[in-house]
């Protein structure tokens, strides 16, 4: 590896003296240009005819941008062929006709439109001859033999324009936004916000309301259909999903998506029927596509936030990056001194030998952090086709304190029983934990050729000191030592060819993990663990997407062989030790016209259950309630049928699931002459559900709604296994995003949620509804943005649960210290995206980990 990256410098170093070039031309003759940037280094020498070249026109600015760059973007998408032969670049117009079409594009306030489309269509039967795209200016040069043609000019949210004309100079060719009255009211066409992709839907963020929301992460919490926030997201009716930067994995939600900034994205995907492609575990899957990454030399990006609510919380992050002519070295540090509260009252029953034994407790939780979390990484590309990288990431410890203090009521038969406090501390220690990543993409032909490596080691350490004092059994210390080491090495291999009117991808990924884990209880109140798992996942695939006129059609297969070997105390253990051959189909069909598309799509997924619901160890809750995991539990599969239609800022979304063996947590006798039961996952038969979501985002003057209306219904038998119905209560929620413009520079939110109660898995969910505001300014010409916001005014976003354990119930009635009031300020000097392509291995594994 070393080798590699030394190579890799060496080409670097090698390069370095290509200048890098400032400049703006403005309705410049693409000739012009090319000879000012051949004049302005001395590394390549341009070649070209000048007469060719001289009728297209040039529009455009670049700072810090090496030589080819710099052509790239002064030819633009006019039709020119560049080539490259060691320090000659040459440039030539590939359609040679002797005329052109030549105009001018603007809208209806004389303002330049770029990346208008022009066709030129034959007069006789309007059949398509050619075509261009405008320029930054607004203006397009179309060569054509031909002496007259139909011009049909088209832009999204924009009235077509079909000119019959005469070959040469048209003039200027003004544009008409679509619009229509709703009530009254008119309501100007847009470019949509909405967008088919495959297997979900894309939002279009580079022009809309939240382009410049702050961070990602901010921006996430306000899409349409997720809801969350601090790297913790929710797919509305699907769950976790998996999250992509430009095809790069996030392993670390909570900072890569506070490292990246809104304004540096194009669009977001929200998959709910991931393709074969993905791991067989994602629920769903959101994309994050970035900008195009403009120039080369130092970019910095300096964040902070800071906030209040029962406490203060402050996050700082600092990310420098390098580039020149292909290499880019990046580094980022970011420091979290945080801390997380929440209140919570609970009223806990259980029946035992004809007994009820009922506790109500007080549990005010109150933990807090410090963590430094550093990455850095290399990466070049030796030119378009082939591009590789390295990175790693590691994180420092501080402190981790977790403290409650839980009194105790409790009654037998509905008469008093005892008083209990129980006094729990928990410190985690710092342990190592590091990832790395290497990566190729390249090309070889027409063949695309994805490579990903990582290895990872994750290690925590938990020391658990409890203290619980009883009128009626006495007073005694609960000390447990709890410790993790988990490790994992992944490869992952993706080959895509062109083949008739589609796209062929194959591809494999080959995970092994080992986790060993240690659980010891001083006083023998809970039963010692030591386990083991090796677990070697074997996965290949196969998908193959066409399109055929307005239909796109989608079919894929996954294999998964999956291997695991369980040990306690050095001894195998024959049931939880499996092997799992599965296969996984996806299907889908697409069709999309003008504004309109719609979708169907299949898809068979699993859930395979956390490491710590698989482990034997025991978690001390209270004298009567101890937590476990379950070796026997078995995954899950999910069969999904899920359809979209989409229209502009419109989209509606339905589905239809059936997961076999879900499994969720119950409750079960632990020791009966104790009056113990312990809450442990278990598979049940099946659960269905079925969700709708609409979700609309017009623009009426300076007011920009996003409202979202959202359905969702389980069909569980839970009467079967002892809760008192069968709770099957729909789910009703919708939240309204009222955005204000304030001039070019400002913004404010008026955000309201609500959700009403329902019914999930064995559990009663309660109302809850919040109400947040925001109000946000750039200045310094956008490099400063400064925040301001408040959430939860009304301190309404609690959470109200009632769980059915068949031999008992827990009620909780929970707030979280939601309402709280803040500060954001970026600070971006020269920013840039990184070129790092690597999409990571094993990232289903990571995740379980």
């Amino acid at each position: 590896m070393g080798g590699l990256f030394l190579f890799i410098l060496l080409i670097a170093s090698s390069t370095a003296k290509a200048q890098s070039l400032t400049h703006t031309f403005r309705n410049t003759s693409l000739s012009d240009a090319l000879i000012w940037i051949d004049n302005a280094q001395d590394y390549y020498k341009i070649n070209f005819i000048f007469d060719e070249l001289e009728d297209f026109t040039v529009t455009t600015s670049f700072k810090n941008t090496s030589t080819e760059e710099a052509v790239r973007q002064v030819v633009g998408f006019y039709p020119m062929r560049i080539s490259y032969e060691k320090k000659e670049i040459y440039v030539e117009c590939v359609q040679k006709a002797g005329t052109k079409l030549i105009g001018h594009i603007v809208d209806e306030k004389g303002t330049p439109m770029p990346f208008a489309n022009v066709s030129l269509l034959s007069v006789a039967d309007s059949s398509f001859i050619t075509g261009g795209v405008s320029n930054e200016n607004g203006d397009f040069v179309v060569p054509c033999q031909m002496k007259q043609v139909i011009a049909k000019v088209t832009s999204i949210g924009y009235k077509t324009v079909t000119r019959k004309t005469i070959v040469g100079h048209i003039g200027t060719i003004t544009m008409q936004p679509e619009t229509y009255t709703v009530k009254g009211v008119v309501i100007k066409g847009e470019i949509p916000q909405y967008k088919m992709a495959a297997g979900g839907m894309s939002v279009d963020i580079e022009h809309s309301i939240l382009h410049d929301v702050g961070t990602a992460d901010d921006m996430l919490s306000m899409i349409p259909m997720v809801k969350g926030r601090d790297g913790k997201f929710e797919v509305l009716a699907k769950g976790e999903p998996e999250i992509y930067i430009n095809n790069k994995k996030v392993t670390n939600p909570g900072s890569e998506l506070k490292m990246l900034k809104s304004t540096d994205v194009k669009s977001v995907e929200i998959i709910t029927a991931p393709s074969a492609r993905y791991n067989a575990e994602a629920n769903a899957v959101i994309r994050i596509k970035t900008l195009k990454p403009q120039g080369d030399g130092l970019s910095v990006v300096a964040y902070h936030q800071t906030k209040v609510n029962n406490k203060w919380y402050n996050y700082d992050d600092l990310t420098l990056k390098y580039r020149t002519n292909g290499f880019e070295a990046f580094a980022n540090v970011a420091l979290d001194d945080g801390n997380s509260s929440y209140d919570e009252d609970v009223v806990q029953e259980i029946n035992i030998s004809k007994d009820v034994f009922s506790a109500d407790a007080k549990v005010p939780v109150r933990s807090t952090w410090t963590m430094l979390q550093y990455k850095g990484g290399l990466s070049y590309d030796f030119n378009t086709d082939h591009s590789v990288g390295l990175s790693f990431s590691s994180q420092r410890l501080f402190s981790a304190i977790f403290k409650t203090d839980m009194p105790q009521y409790c009654k037998k038969n509905g008469e008093y029983y005892d008083d209990v406090l129980l006094k729990t501390d928990i410190r985690e220690k710092n342990r190592p934990v590091w990832e790395l990543n290497t990566y190729y993409v390249g090309k070889a032909g027409k063949l695309n050729i994805d490579f990903n490596a990582t290895v990872l080691r994750r290690e925590s350490e938990d020391n658990n000191n409890q203290y619980e004092t009883s009128k009626e059994f006495g007073n005694r210390p609960i000390t447990t030592n709890t410790i993790d080491k988990r490790t994992m090495a992944a490869g992952k291999l993706v080959l895509t060819y062109p083949v008739w009117k589609g796209e062929l991808s194959g591809g494999s990924e080959v995970t092994s993990t080992q986790s060993n884990g240690h659980n010891y209880n001083l006083e023998g109140i809970l039963h010692e663990s030591d386990n083991e798992m090796d677990e070697k996942n074997i996965a290949g695939f196969a998908e193959y997407q066409m399109q055929l006129g307005q239909w796109r059609m989608n079919a894929g297969l996954r294999y998964e062989h999956v291997s695991t070997t369980c040990k306690s105390f050095g001894i195998k253990q024959e049931e939880p030790s499996r092997t799992y051959n599965d296969w996984f189909p996806t299907l889908s069909a697409a069709w999309q016209k003008d504004k309109w598309s719609a979708q169907l799509s299949y898809t068979k997924r699993i859930t395979r259950p956390p490491y710590r619901q698989l482990s034997s160890m025991e978690i001390y809750d209270s004298r009567m309630f101890y937590e476990g995991g379950n070796p026997l539990l078995r995954p899950s599969s999910r069969h999904s049928l899920d359809f979209i239609l989409t229209y502009s800022w419109l989209n509606f979304t339905t589905g239809f699931t059936r997961e076999n063996d879900f499994f969720t947590h119950t409750g079960k006798v632990y020791d009966e002459e104790k009056e113990i039961i312990i809450l442990t996952p278990e598979n049940f038969d099946h659960q269905d559900r079925v969700y709708a979501t609409l979700t609309a985002s017009p623009k009426i003057g300076i007011w920009q709604p996003i409202t979202t209306l959202h359905y969702y219904q389980q069909d569980f038998d839970a009467e079967k296994y002892g809760a008192p119905e069968k709770l099957n209560k729909p789910e009703f929620s919708a939240r309204l995003q009222n955005w204000f413009t304030l001039g070019t520079t400002a913004k404010a939110l008026l955000d309201i949620n609500y959700t009403g109660s329902n019914h999930w898995g064995l559990m009663y969910r309660g109302t809850s509804c919040s109400v947040n505001a925001r109000i946000q300014k750039a200045f310094l010409q956008g490099r400063l943005n400064c925040t301001l916001y408040a959430d939860d005014i009304f301190r309404s976003a609690r959470s109200n649960m009632t769980t059915y354990y068949g031999i008992g119930t827990t009620k909780q009635k929970v707030y979280g210290y939601t309402q709280a009031v803040g500060i954001t300020l970026s600070y971006n000097f020269n920013a840039t995206m990184s070129k790092y392509k690597g999409t990571g291995a094993g990232n289903d594994e990571k995740s379980r980990l």
